[in-house]
């Protein structure tokens, strides 16, 4: 029970006495008026109730007054308490809400418009210090500081004075501060009270929220200015919180990039250009398989450069002094391919004036790369089966064994476990060349090396010539979807720089089929619409990093700040 209705129920009963009282005293009139008692007597009587009724009349309503007085101010108390209590929740759901959120941007413009509404604001802004604190980044709610030059001009020197001195600043009467009075934004702007609280994550500034009122009488209360510090420090958690992160993807950036040139200077693939995720899986696995001597399959695309990886295999193997002898099964005649992989002897067949050691004899003592395996008719899959199994070779029209000792590397673009099924190749031959694969993706899935490749590529074909590509050129090369891959990018380089003017390569050098494609997302690729926003955002930022003299310029054109954007590029790989 509240001590109000305490009060209402002893003021009830105590006027419930008094007419009891009261209502005996006429009883007692109208009893000496039947008994024939002398007038004096009677008008005593009524005398006595008229003073007693005046005595309690006065005595109540000063209690009544008394009581209406306590009951306003305590309805004023429950709305203070309520008023606070909901300030509460704000600050508990304000924090839950900074510690979900790791988008800066997303977090601060929350927190100011959170803060302006519950503060009743006229205006109000959050902004971040940089590592030499100086303004990185500006969140406003009604105001553009960074337009509104006149409002800039106060609030500049109420938050330096925040943040040189780390407290709070509260002025409430900013006409009687001799520091501000006569300020342009005083006297424009009308502005009657402000508030500025410091964040401050141990030693660090993180930056100050600024808040003030305009035209108005009520100032920011002691009670606002506490629940502007707490809300302050649940903005500095949410802060902390995506710093961290944006510190730990920073972290596992260098690391993944530490990797890659610890695994370079390891492996040595200077023919095979790029940084992506992808290429790195490749190199990683290979660099593993090359220290063994277990056939492997490259499966891929035409184009992806399977031979590259598989040199690079061998240049890294302990048969790196021996031979690498590449056949692509595809390219010779099958009535040739025989003689061509197992060799022949004098005679063998009309035209074999001479011996001739074939392809698996040349590879003696290092790796024998057969491309494009699955063109093998049956036969020769059974012939080379016996070689592996039995590592000895019998060229045709010989009939003597000879021992080989190499290592094979296989490749293909088919899907050689169908064909199993289907039975056009050999599942024991398959399971031989198969014991380790490796799936090198088509360029398509790897644009962000498209860069770097064109790079190798012009210098590889310009002769000592430098030449300067246009932004165009490198956005329509990333959004093409490159059937040919690899193979296909190199010849429209090469026919790119024999087509540039003043050796500068732009969109008007490529070919047809690329110069006219639209540089959005192809929607025929069916991709999600978050994996078609990831591309984009990759794309657009790829291109405004490469337009940008710095991190910090780029930043800048894009509307953000440098964590943000360092936070983007690990996000996004780039």
């Amino acid at each position: 029970m509240l001590p109000g209705d305490t009060t209402r129920e002893k003021l009830s009963k105590k006027f419930g006495d008094f007419v009891s009282e009261i209502s005996g005293d006429f009883m007692n009139v109208m009893q000496s008026i039947k008994s024939g008692e002398s007038k004096e007597i009677t008008t005593k009587l009524v005398e006595s109730i008229f003073k007693k009724t005046l005595n309690f009349s006065r005595n109540f309503n000063d209690e009544i007054e008394e009581y209406l007085e306590g009951s306003e101010k305590l309805r004023e108390k429950i709305e203070y308490l309520t008023e606070e209590n909901r300030k509460l929740e704000v600050l508990y759901s304000s924090g839950i809400q900074f510690l979900s959120d790791i988008e800066l941007k997303v977090l601060m413009q929350k927190a100011v418009e959170t803060v302006v509404k519950e503060l009743k604001a006229d205006e109000g802004f959050i902004i971040i210090t940089d590592e030499n604190a100086e303004i990185d980044s500006i969140f406003a709610k009604n105001i553009d500081p960074e337009v509104d030059t006149t409002a800039k001009d106060l609030s500049t020197s109420v938050i330096k004075n925040s943040l040189e001195n780390l407290k709070p600043v509260s002025l409430n009467d900013i006409k009687s501060e001799q520091e501000f009075s006569k300020r342009n934004s005083v006297v424009s702007l009308g502005l009657s009270a402000v508030i500025c609280v410091p964040l401050i994550s141990g030693s660090l500034v993180l930056g100050a929220v600024y808040l003030d009122r305009r035209n108005k009488q009520n100032p920011f209360s002691d009670n606002d200015l506490k629940f502007l510090i707490s809300f302050a420090k649940q903005i500095v958690k949410g802060l902390e919180i995506t710093m961290e992160i944006s510190s730990l993807e920073q972290k596992l950036v260098k690391k993944s990039g530490d990797r890659f040139n610890t695994l370079r200077s390891e492996f040595k693939c200077d023919d095979i250009v790029g940084e992506s995720k992808e290429i790195f899986s490749v190199l990683n696995l290979a660099s593993k398989l090359a220290k063994s001597e277990i056939p492997v399959l490259l499966l891929g695309e035409n184009g992806t450069g399977k031979e590259l990886i598989a040199r690079a295999i061998h240049n890294n193997s302990t048969r790196s002094n021996g031979p690498f002898v590449a056949l692509n099964c595809a390219a010779i005649p099958e009535e040739l391919l025989e003689s061509e992989l197992f060799g022949y002897e004098e005679g063998a067949f009309t035209g074999a004036k001479n011996s001739k050691p074939g392809k698996i004899e040349t590879a003696d003592g290092g790796t024998l790369f057969l491309d494009e395996i699955g063109d093998l008719s049956l036969t020769l899959q059974a012939k080379l089966l016996r070689v592996l199994q039995t590592k000895e070779l019998e060229r045709l029209g010989s009939t003597s064994s000879r021992k080989i000792d190499m290592r094979i590397i296989s490749a293909t673009n088919q899907n050689l476990a169908e064909m199993v099924k289907q039975k056009k190749f050999r599942e024991d031959l398959y399971y031989r060349i198969k014991v380790m694969d490796i799936t090198i993706p088509p360029l398509r899935k790897r644009k962000d090396d498209i860069e770097s490749l064109v790079e190798f590529m012009i210098e590889k074909y310009s002769d000592g010539e430098q030449y300067e590509i246009s932004p165009k050129f490198t956005a329509l090369l990333e959004a093409y979807d490159w059937p040919g891959n690899i193979r296909e990018l190199e010849n429209v380089v090469q026919r790119s720089i024999a087509l540039a003017k003043n050796n500068y390569i732009d969109h008007n050098d490529l070919p047809e089929e690329i110069s006219e494609i639209e540089t959005f997302v192809d929607v025929s690729e069916n991709k999600t619409l978050e994996e078609a926003e990831k591309e984009f955002r990759r794309s657009y930022l790829k291109k405004v990093i490469n337009q940008s003299a710095s991190k910090a310029e780029a930043a800048e054109k894009l509307g953000i700040n440098r964590s943000h954007l360092h936070k983007l590029i690990a996000q996004l790989d780039i």
